[in-house]
């Protein structure tokens, strides 16, 4: 109730509005969501099951001013609509959250849809966090803190780091959990005098405003220096051809991790792998360019729509030869 008390704050909704949710209830961005239109008279319409297809089809059918989910979700809804067009001159505001927004989505959404795309912040155990400011929205940012909300970016010693510097985010807030059921020492790690501890990683701007970085569990440490993900995944959406990027830590006898990339293609677009780690070294540094690109029909993704890195792991690392390398020439 108090996260959605906070949504209503940062998103007026009223009885004129329609909400479609395309996220499972069982996740928090979906029943805050319908919560949040519940709380303001608004029609929450539920997609039973994710498909774009079908997400498009009730847009256009009843009008529905608001659409959130996952940047999995919005991608495939994005091509879906360049493939077939809908009439969604009803859509007013979009949001998302749940993952990294890559900068390309952003572009593409905008396009599209004709709207800019709102990117937030939150967790399971404190949702939202933060969130663009509706008439300031900076892409590749999660914005500024939600109002009633309190953030701090810390080292590994718990000392705070000045702007522009990353750390991970601690959370304190009315809507924080009051801790995990039946596991007294997971709460004591991470909730400390009231902030808790997200195992996020993120830096702020001089204006507070605050740029994801990634999970502090998901880096990839190749001879001692961090490589995020995100930051890899993110020149990979760059490339005109990809549709989906995910980026894993693979073993390495010398540098103990190097980063490995699955991508899916657009329908109709060719690159290859080396071409694409070309593209990737126009955009990073030579170490966190991926030191293999494989290429996946599409990659694997969990109930709520987000990359499964567990998954991709397992199919680019852990089981190789399950892997049916696609490489795809020319452009």
């Amino acid at each position: 109730l108090l996260a959605t008390a906070l949504l209503w704050e940062s998103l007026p909704t009223g009885p004129d509005d329609n909400v479609l949710v395309m996220t499972p209830l069982a996740h928090a961005m979906g029943l805050t969501t319908v919560l949040t239109a519940l709380h303001q008279g608004a029609t929450a319409t539920v997609l039973r099951t994710f498909d774009p297809a079908a997400a498009l089809d009730l847009i256009e059918r009843f009008r529905c001013s608001h659409i959130g989910g996952v940047p999995a979700m919005l991608q495939f809804v994005v091509e879906e609509q360049s493939r077939r067009p809908r009439d969604l001159s009803s859509i007013r505001h979009a949001g998302a959250g749940g993952d990294t927004v890559s900068a390309a989505l952003q572009r593409r959404f905008q396009d599209v849809f004709g709207i800019q795309l709102r990117e937030g912040y939150g967790l399971t155990e404190s949702c939202p966090v933060s969130f663009n400011s509706l008439g300031d929205i900076r892409i590749g940012s999660v914005g500024p803190p939600a109002p009633g909300v309190e953030l701090r970016l810390v080292d590994r010693h718990s000392h705070d780091v000045p702007a522009g510097e990353t750390g991970e985010i601690l959370v304190r807030s009315s809507a924080n959990c009051v801790g995990y059921w039946n596991d007294p020492d997971a709460t004591a790690r991470l909730f400390e005098d009231g902030w808790l501890h997200t195992g996020d990683l993120a830096s702020r701007d001089e204006d507070g405003y605050y740029w994801f970085k990634g999970r502090l569990k998901q880096l990839i440490i190749r001879g001692g220096s961090n490589i995020s993900p995100q930051e890899v995944e993110e020149a990979l959406h760059q490339h005109p051809a990809v549709l989906e990027a995910g980026v894993v830590g693979a073993p390495h006898p010398i540098f103990g991790e190097v980063p490995m990339a699955g991508v899916a293609l657009r329908a109709g677009h060719l690159v290859n792998e080396d071409q694409l780690r070309a593209h990737a070294r126009t955009l990073l540094a030579d170490y966190k360019v991926p030191a293999r690109i494989f290429f996946l029909p599409e990659l694997p993704k969990g109930l709520t729509g987000k990359v499964d890195r567990r998954s991709l792991r397992d199919i680019l690392v852990a089981k190789p030869d399950l892997l049916q390398q696609r490489v795809v020439s020319g452009v």
